[in-house]
């Protein structure tokens, strides 16, 4: 049964506030949605921040065909949302993440076979496909996912490659559910398949800050923020999955859509042992991060909520470059691709969060 448009507003920012506490998003890369009719949902705004929506903020879409009224615009990835609703009317609540470890494996591009008869496969069904990869927000994106949708109709998640997952249910707590369930399963794969045991652990303690302004700069964080204006935060993290893969001394692939949007074509590495005009150099550009090796990575961004969130993708992004260093066949998003997303991101959507 689809929920009244008050309610559907309410659970819609609640799920916001959730995704982001979970760490299921980071920032608004993610989005929510939930049904009030046969023939409408409501759904989050595109590139506001979850911690400030308001019921105004939460736009009514056709299931039909995405259309919408009013002044505020809907998520750039409504149309997914709009094939869920097309395909499941039993499902009233839609989540699609940026979660680590069901992202991991999307670069696989292979369909995951849930053993039957567990609790995993009563919430996921007994395969969770792989849509091709589509560019961000695309129609081609839209496609892709809703064929998966027909071909596995007892399907509750679908992986989108190189993007994210989709997650639905019945109810907000089911969609909430199957994406926890997901994720559970996912990382569980992504142990055996790099043969570890996947580390659990808060990036904030592996991390130091250094605002511009701040007293007792280290030089190579004095040297960056001459380098690089717009820069009000550079973070220095050693988390275990980004020191792992700087130990391989080879720059980062953009393997997921928002690590592309971020940084372009490549992540550069350099010595732990560089000058800092050196590392100043290899952040000044647009990739506003480094890999420091066998150390860990600089990150920056225009204040520190900016720098966290590319510390939080850079350490899923090194995930996925570990599971290509265990010899598993992975594609990264095409450099075209990937610097392509960065410039629509700078010049359309991050103006959208500033608003």
């Amino acid at each position: 049964m689809a929920y009244d448009i008050a309610e559907a507003q309410q659970l819609v920012i609640r799920a916001g506030k959730e995704l982001l506490g979970s760490g299921l998003v980071a920032r608004t890369w993610g989005n929510m949605s939930a049904r009030i009719s046969e023939s409408q949902f409501v759904i989050t705004p595109s590139g506001l921040p979850y911690e400030t929506l308001t019921p105004g903020d939460i736009v009514a879409v056709s299931i039909a065909d995405c259309t919408y009224e009013g002044d505020v615009k809907p998520s750039s990835e409504k149309g997914v949302h709009a094939a869920v609703y097309r395909q499941h009317p039993e499902a009233d609540f839609v989540i699609h993440t940026h979660q680590n470890y069901a992202t991991d494996l999307s670069i696989l591009g292979r369909n995951l076979r849930i053993l039957p008869g567990g609790a995993a496969s009563e919430l996921l069904g007994e395969c969770v496909p792989c849509a091709r990869y589509g560019l961000s927000s695309t129609k081609t994106l839209t496609r892709n996912v809703e064929e998966e949708l027909i071909r596995h109709p007892s399907s509750r998640a679908v992986l989108m490659r190189n993007h994210g997952a989709v997650c639905f249910g019945d109810s907000y707590e089911e969609a909430f559910r199957v994406a926890h369930t997901l994720e559970d399963e996912c990382r569980r794969r992504y142990g055996k398949l790099t043969g570890s045991r996947p580390p659990a652990y808060s990036l904030r303690d592996h991390g130091r800050v250094f605002l511009r302004g701040s007293s007792k700069e280290q030089p190579e964080y004095e040297a960056i923020f001459r380098a690089k204006p717009a820069a009000g935060c550079v973070i220095f993290t050693d988390a275990p999955c980004i020191r792992e893969y700087s130990a391989y001394g080879i720059p980062l692939l953009p393997y997921v859509d928002d690590l592309a949007q971020l940084v372009g074509a490549a992540i550069p590495v350099r010595r732990a042992d560089a000058s800092p005009e050196a590392i100043a150099r290899a952040v000044k550009g647009t990739t506003g991060a480094v890999l420091l090796r066998n150390t860990g990575a600089i990150v920056t961004g225009e204040n520190r909520e900016d720098a966290e969130a590319l510390a939080m993708i850079l350490d899923k992004a090194c995930q996925m470059g570990l599971l290509a260093r265990c010899g598993w066949s992975v594609q990264a998003v095409s450099p075209a691709v990937a610097i392509y997303e960065h410039l629509h991101y700078v010049h359309s959507y991050s103006r959208l969060a500033t608003r």
